[in-house]
């Protein structure tokens, strides 16, 4: 006898079962993205995503096949169980103890510029939509203590600054107010650059014009992300190296900081490769590691990495009240949005970056991170 259960009973179980089918659509996105795949086959799949999202409904009207009701089962699990499991999981994930924020310097230059903020980016009409973040600006202090540090560098200080997507919009007068606000912090002793710099073609110039602003007392390093693959890479490392800074590649370098040696590497993978060769790394020193992606996470515990400073995920963008993020460009899902990870003796912070080429932000407003180490 089919099962027919009551019209509420059924509503309840049918909405459970679109929830599932989209976790299960998403999470194929977000693997996706955070592949080295074609832009052109990328940006299909996405209006693929959500025609199939849209169009759950009419499996409803093949339902009696084996094929479907099986399918269904499943997005009946992940909707009913695997879903709030891991939204649970997300409520009570807590910072490493190696971890404290401890200040946040926000901004909205929109309320100070007003409309010089939106400048000439095609989909600028979307930064006016109600409750969008992307005017906004943070500057996340967080101290770091970690045993292997070396003495000498306690107090040592770090800006991470991630995925510009110099578009348009905002305008270069919002980015003036942003890298004025940078250049007023106390100086770091080393300022890393985590990728994504453009998004057109007409704004190289910005790089080195913007990025020349920020001081340090040490070095400046700096590495390129998935969307500089898109555009003229050699123009970006030039524009890089004209503000002063050393583009490490997929590759390491050994620097002395505060009279203690230290390996400072590059990771842009997956989008150039090969991934960086430590083998003839020294052995014994710090690690620093600055990489595009947190996917590249478990590459550094492989490779003996202290820590790895990352951006491209936009700590999830739109994030959602209860629920999160949603789209992750990450081929762990929504695994890496939070500040900070810690695993086995390698420790990610993360930035959710300054800005993006699709213009919203939702409880997420665009960051930039300051690191103090101390000694445990």
């Amino acid at each position: 006898m089919p099962f027919d259960p009551p019209p509420l009973l059924a509503s309840l179980l049918f909405a459970v079962a679109w929830v599932g089918h989209a976790c299960l659509w998403v999470a194929l996105m977000n693997f996706l993205f955070g592949c080295p795949l074609p832009k052109l086959f990328l940006k299909s799949w996405r209006w693929v995503t959500a025609a199939l999202l849209f169009s759950f409904p009419l499996l409803l009207s093949v339902a009696d096949t084996q094929p479907v009701l099986v399918y269904l089962t499943l997005c009946l699990t992940f909707g009913a169980a695997v879903f709030p499991a891991i939204t649970v999981y997300r409520w009570l994930r807590k910072l490493p103890p190696e971890v404290a924020i401890t200040d946040t310097k926000s901004f909205d230059f929109w309320k100070t510029l007003g409309p010089e903020c939106l400048g000439d980016g095609k989909l600028r009409a979307a930064t006016r939509l109600p409750g969008n973040d992307v005017y906004k600006f943070d500057i996340t202090t967080t101290t770091v203590t970690l045993p292997n540090i070396p003495a000498a560098w306690d107090g040592l200080s770090l800006l991470l600054v991630s995925d510009t997507h110099f578009y348009g919009t905002p305008s270069r007068c919002w980015w003036d107010a942003v890298f004025d606000e940078l250049a007023a912090l106390p100086t770091p002793d080393v300022v890393l650059l985590g990728g994504d710099y453009v998004d057109t073609e007409v704004h190289y110039d910005w790089i080195a014009t913007l990025f020349g602003r920020l001081k340090w007392d040490k070095a400046g390093f700096a590495i390129l992300g998935n969307h500089d693959v898109l555009h003229r890479t050699e123009r970006v490392r030039d524009g890089l190296r004209a503000a002063g800074y050393e583009v490490l590649g997929n590759g390491w370098q050994e620097v002395t900081i505060r009279g203690e040696r230290c390996v400072i590497v590059g990771h842009e993978g997956p989008w150039f490769k090969p991934p960086p060769d430590l083998s003839d790394a020294p052995a014994g020193v710090f690690r620093l590691c600055l990489s595009h992606t947190p996917d590249n996470f478990y590459w550094g515990i492989r490779n003996g990495i202290d820590l790895m400073l990352c951006g491209h995920v936009h700590g999830g963008g739109v994030v959602l009240p209860v629920v999160g993020p949603i789209f992750t460009p990450s081929k762990f899902g929504r695994r890496f949005d939070l500040l900070a990870f810690k695993k086995r003796g390698t420790l990610m912070l993360l930035s959710r970056g300054l800005s993006g080429k699709e213009p919203l932000r939702y409880r997420c407003p665009p960051q930039a991170v300051r690191i103090v180490l101390r000694k445990g």
